[in-house]
C-alpha cells in the first residue's frame, strides 16, 4: 500500500503540489485576513457582497425548496425569467458545495469555493503545460502557481462566476491538442467545450475567440501541407459545431433572454481609437498594482510574475524554436495586446458591450498565453542561451525602468512595489540563465520558492487594498430578512408583493424568497428598468429599485406588505440596519406584526397580481420622466374616470437661499454659488394643510453626485443614483406640522429639474382603489412559473390586467381554451375574455426555444454516442 501511495505521488506530486499550493498560500492570506469563518471579516466586497451572496442564496432556495424558479422567479422585480440569470451567475459545478452549508453561514461556503477556484486553476494549468510541453516538473509547479495566482485571478476573484473559465481554458486547449494531433481522441474536445459554454457562455465567449488563434498557431507548428491543414480544420469546425449542439438545452433559451436584456445595449457607435497610451499596460506587469480605482475603469490585469515575463520575452529568441512558429506567436501576440487597449477590438472581446466595471475581462487569457510561450521558451532553452538572456533582461528592465519614470501617472504604483520587482526579476533571471554545472535541483529549487514568493506577495499586496464586508455587517441585516420572511409567511401564505423600507441589497427579494420589486441584474430585461424610470423609482441598464412608492403605485403593483426598520431607541442594541427610503405613508396602513428590529404593515389597498380593468387601459400611454402623469394616468385608463387628478402641485411656505443666487421660480431653474468657499444651500418649508400624502419630485440632476438633502435636520433617506425623476415621499398624517427640506449644493451650480411638491388626493385615490378591489378576481400561485386567476365577469368582453411582466414565453387558457396575450402599458400582459359568467384564466411559463434546444442536445448526445460506438473498434483493432 506506501509503495502504491509512494509511487503515485512519484509520478504526480507536480499535479498535487499544483493543486496545493495556491490552496495553501490562499487560505493563509485569507485567515491571516480574519475572513469568516476564521474571524470577524469576510471575503464580501463589491458585487460578491452586493449580488453574487443572494444569487447563491437563490441557489440554494431554488435546488432545496422552489424548484421551478430554475425557468421563472417573481422575486426577479416583478417577474421575469430566469434561465438566462442561471447562465451567467450560477452553474458553475463549484456551487454545489453551498448545499452542505446552512443558509445563515453561506459566506463560509464562499470561503470555500473561492480557494478551490485557486486550487482547480493551478491544477488544470498543470496538467495543460505537462501534457503538451516537454517540462520538467519543478518547471510545471513554477507555472501553475504563476497562472493560479496571476493577476486577473487576484484581481476578479470576487466575480466567482468568472474564475470557473481560467480553470475550463487549459482543459479546452489542452483536448484541442488532442483533437487534432492525436487520432485515438475525438470527442473529449467538445464534451469539454460545452461544458465551458454551460457554465458561463460570456466567458465562453472569450475562449471561443481564443480556440481560433490557437488553432491557427497550432496549425502553424504542425504544418504539413494544405490537404492536412484543411482536414484538421473540419475537425475544429465540426467538433465546435457538436459541442454547441451539446449545449443548445441552455444556449438558446439564454440567447433569446440576452436579446432581451443585455443585447438591447449593444453598442452602435465604435470609435477606431485607442482607450489608453498602450505602453501604461506595462505598469500592470508590477507587483501589487491593483486597488479599488483599477475596478471600475483601470488598466488590463497582465500580472504573471517574473518568471513568466522572462521566459515569454525569450521565446522569441530561442534558437531551437522554428521561426514559422515565432512568427505566428508574434502576430497572435500582437493581436491580444492590441486588444487591451484598441476601442474596437476591446468591445469585439467583450460582446460588443463596455464591461460596466471590471474591464479587461478577457485578460485571463492572454496571461495564459504568455505563460504557454514561457513555458515553450523554458522547455527548449539550453546552454548558452545568450540571446534570450540578454532580451529578456533589457526588454524587462526598459519595463521597469518606464513604469519608475511614469509612476506619479498610476495611483497603483509604489516605490516598495517597484523594488520588491526589481530584486525578484533580478533573483529570477539570474537562477534561469546562470548554468549550474552540480547543484541543478537546487537551482531550480530555488527558482520555484522565488517565483511562488513573488506571486504570493503579488497576492497580498494587490488584495490588502481592497476593503470587505465585516461579518456583522453581514450578517445582522441577512438575519433580520430571514426573520422578516419567516414572521411574513406566518401572517399570509398567499401571493403578494412586499415592499421594503430598509434593505441590505437590491437582491433580498431573491436571496430570501420575497417579491420585493428590486433587483439587480447584468442580464435584466430592458423594458424593467424602462418601465421603473417611469414610475418614479430609481432605474439603471443592470437594476431596479422599488423604493420610492406612492399609494397608487403600492395598491396597483400589489404591495400588501411593508418591513420597516424599528427607529433608534427602539431596539436593545441600536440601529443596525439602513433605512432604504423615506415612507411616512405607512401611517395609512395597519401594524400587524414586529421582530426584533422591524415593523410590519399591511396595506389594505393592495390588489392582486390581477385585476378587472376598464378597456381603456388597452390605450394607455408611455410617459417618458413625468411620474406623476404616468401614475395618474395608469389609476384613472384602469378605473375609467379618465378626467381624475390625483396630484395637486403645492406652493413651499417659505425658501430661504444662503449663499445662492435669488430666484422667484424654483422648478427647473439654476441656481448658483455666490462664494465657492462657503456653503451653498436652499431650505425650503411648507406645513401640511391636510392629512394627505405629501411628494416631492426631483429630476435626475438632483441626485447624490449634485446635492444632499435634509429633511428636518436628518439627512434624507433617499436612493443615491437615479437617471430620472423619482418621487419622495414627505409627508403622511402631518397636518399643521411644519416640514423642512435642506438642499445642499455639492457643484457650483444646481439645476432644480422637474422639482415640484404636491399633495396626493388620499381620499379619492383610496375610492378608485375600492372600485377595483370591488370586483378583485382570486389569483392563486401554482408554481413561480404557473398560477390561475378566477373571477365572475359581468361583461361579454372584460380586461383581465397583470402586473406580471410580459414575456413571450406566458401561455394562457381561459377556460381550458388557449387564448392570446396582449401587452398593456408598454410591460405587462393583459387578456381579454369573451362571454359572462365564471371565468377561469390559467398562466404558464416556459422558456423560450427551451424544447428546441433539448432536442439538438438529444440529438448531438445520440451523435456522440453513435461516434463513441463506432470509434470503439477501431481503438480495439489499434490495440491488438
Amino acid at each position: 500500500m506506501k509503495t502504491k501511495i509512494s509511487n503515485f505521488f512519484k509520478h504526480n506530486y507536480a499535479f498535487i503540489l499544483s493543486f496545493f499550493i495556491p490552496l495553501i498560500l490562499m487560505s493563509c492570506y485569507f485567515i491571516s485576513r480574519q475572513m469568516y469563518p476564521f474571524g470577524s471579516s469576510s471575503l464580501l466586497t463589491v458585487d460578491l457582497g452586493q449580488q453574487y451572496v443572494d444569487f447563491f442564496a437563490f441557489f440554494r432556495n431554488t435546488l432545496l425548496h422552489h424548484p421551478s424558479s430554475f425557468f421563472y422567479s417573481f422575486s426577479k422585480a416583478l417577474g421575469g425569467e430566469m434561465l438566462g440569470e442561471w447562465a451567467y451567475y450560477l452553474l458553475s459545478p463549484f456551487n454545489l458545495l453551498l448545499l452542505l452549508f446552512p443558509a445563515k453561514n453561506i459566506d463560509a461556503a464562499i470561503f470555500l469555493i473561492t480557494i478551490l477556484k485557486y486550487a482547480f486553476a493551478g491544477l488544470s494549468f498543470a496538467w495543460f503545460i505537462k501534457k503538451t510541453q516537454a517540462l520538467t516538473d519543478l518547471k510545471v509547479i513554477m507555472l501553475s502557481v504563476s497562472y493560479a495566482l496571476m493577476g486577473w485571478f487576484v484581481s476578479y476573484q470576487l466575480n466567482l462566476l468568472w474564475l470557473d473559465a481560467a480553470i475550463l481554458l487549459p482543459l479546452v486547449c489542452y483536448f484541442l491538442n488532442r483533437l487534432l494531433l492525436d487520432q485515438k481522441q475525438r470527442l473529449g474536445f467538445s464534451i469539454v467545450l460545452a461544458l465551458t459554454l454551460i457554465i458561463n457562455y460570456y466567458m465562453a465567449y472569450m475562449i471561443c475567440i481564443f480556440l481560433a488563434l490557437y488553432f491557427f498557431w497550432l496549425s502553424i507548428i504542425n504544418w504539413t501541407d494544405f490537404k492536412a491543414f484543411t482536414s484538421r480544420l473540419l475537425k475544429f469546425i465540426s467538433a465546435s459545431l457538436l459541442a454547441a449542439g451539446l449545449a443548445a438545452v441552455i444556449i438558446l433559451p439564454t440567447f433569446y433572454s440576452l436579446l432581451k436584456s443585455k443585447g438591447q445595449y449593444t453598442q452602435q457607435i465604435i470609435h477606431f481609437k485607442f482607450e489608453y497610451f498602450p505602453f501604461k499596460m506595462l505598469a500592470k506587469l508590477v507587483i501589487g498594482t491593483f486597488n479599488f480605482q483599477q475596478m471600475p475603469s483601470g488598466l488590463p490585469n497582465i500580472f504573471l510574475g517574473s518568471l513568466g515575463l522572462i521566459g515569454f520575452i525569450s521565446y522569441f529568441g530561442v534558437k531551437q524554436i522554428a521561426g514559422r512558429e515565432k512568427v505566428a506567436a508574434l502576430l497572435i501576440s500582437a493581436f491580444l495586446f492590441l486588444s487591451l487597449c484598441f476601442e474596437p477590438l476591446d468591445l469585439f472581446w467583450h460582446g460588443m458591450q463596455f464591461p460596466v466595471w471590471y474591464p479587461y475581462r478577457f485578460s485571463f487569457i492572454v496571461t495564459f498565453w504568455m505563460l504557454l510561450l514561457a513555458g515553450r521558451a523554458l522547455a527548449k532553452l539550453t546552454w548558452p542561451c545568450w540571446g534570450p538572456a540578454s532580451s529578456s533582461l533589457l526588454i524587462y528592465a526598459a519595463i521597469l525602468g518606464y513604469t519608475y519614470l511614469n509612476r506619479n501617472q498610476f495611483s497603483f504604483v509604489t516605490t516598495r512595489n517597484l523594488l520588491l520587482s526589481c530584486f525578484f526579476a533580478a533573483i529570477i533571471w539570474f537562477l534561469l540563465f546562470v548554468h549550474w554545472h552540480s547543484f541543478n535541483f537546487i537551482k531550480w529549487l530555488l527558482l520555484l520558492t522565488a517565483v511562488i514568493a513573488e506571486v504570493t506577495i503579488n497576492a497580498y499586496f494587490s488584495l490588502n487594498n481592497l476593503s470587505y464586508l465585516s461579518q456583522k455587517e453581514y450578517q445582522q441585516p441577512t438575519n433580520s430578512l430571514a426573520a422578516d420572511a419567516k414572521k411574513l409567511k406566518q401572517l399570509d401564505q398567499g401571493f403578494y408583493r412586499t415592499g421594503q423600507v430598509y434593505s441590505r441589497t437590491k437582491n433580498d427579494g431573491i436571496a430570501h424568497d420575497l417579491y420585493a420589486g428590486s433587483y439587480f441584474s447584468s442580464a435584466m430585461e430592458k423594458s424593467i428598468p424602462d418601465f421603473y424610470g417611469q414610475l418614479g423609482d430609481p432605474d439603471g441598464d443592470n437594476y431596479v429599485t422599488y423604493s420610492n412608492g406612492t399609494l397608487i403605485s403600492d395598491a396597483l403593483l400589489g404591495m400588501k406588505y411593508f418591513i420597516n426598520p424599528k427607529q433608534l431607541g427602539q431596539t436593545n442594541n441600536g440601529q443596525p440596519l439602513n433605512q432604504l427610503t423615506e415612507k411616512p405613508d405607512l401611517k395609512s396602513y395597519q401594524k400587524v406584526g414586529t421582530t426584533k428590529l422591524t415593523e410590519i404593515y399591511r396595506n389594505s389597498n393592495s390588489l392582486p397580481f390581477a385585476y378587472l380593468a376598464n378597456r381603456h387601459l388597452l390605450q394607455f400611454k408611455s410617459y417618458y420622466d413625468d411620474p406623476i402623469n404616468f401614475q395618474t394616468q395608469w389609476l384613472a385608463h384602469a378605473t375609467g374616470h379618465l378626467t381624475d387628478q390625483y396630484f395637486v402641485p403645492q406652493n413651499f411656505n417659505e425658501v430661504v437661499f444662503q449663499n445662492v443666487n435669488q430666484q422667484l421660480k424654483l422648478t427647473d431653474a439654476i441656481f448658483k454659488r455666490k462664494n465657492l468657499g462657503k456653503v451653498s444651500q436652499i431650505i425650503f418649508k411648507f406645513t401640511p394643510k391636510t392629512n394627505d400624502s405629501y411628494y416631492l419630485t426631483l429630476g435626475s440632476s438632483l441626485d447624490s453626485d449634485n446635492a444632499t438633502f435634509y429633511l428636518n435636520n436628518r439627512q434624507l433617506n433617499q436612493y443615491e443614483t437615479f437617471r430620472h425623476t423619482v418621487i419622495v415621499n414627505l409627508a403622511n398624517h402631518a397636518k399643521g406640522q411644519e416640514i423642512v427640506l435642506t438642499v445642499k449644493f455639492k457643484k457650483p451650480s444646481l439645476w432644480l429639474n422637474h422639482f415640484v411638491l404636491y399633495r396626493m388626493k388620499n381620499h379619492l385615490v383610496e375610492k378608485r382603489i375600492h372600485q377595483l378591489k370591488n370586483q378583485e378576481p382570486q389569483v392563486k400561485k401554482l408554481s413561480e412559473r404557473s398560477l390561475t386567476i378566477n373571477f365572475n365577469s359581468t361583461k361579454k368582453k372584460q380586461l383581465v390586467a397583470t402586473t406580471i411582466p410580459y414575456a413571450q414565453g406566458w401561455q394562457a387558457k381561459i377556460n381550458g381554451k388557449k387564448t392570446s396575450l396582449k401587452k398593456i402599458q408598454g410591460m405587462f400582459i393583459g387578456i381579454t375574455t369573451h362571454g359572462k359568467g365564471q371565468q377561469r384564466i390559467t398562466l404558464i411559463y416556459q422558456p423560450p426555444y427551451l424544447m428546441l434546444g433539448l432536442v439538438i442536445t438529444l440529438i448531438s448526445l445520440g451523435c456522440c454516442l453513435i461516434l463513441g460506438w463506432f470509434w470503439q473498434p477501431v481503438k480495439r483493432r489499434t490495440h491488438h
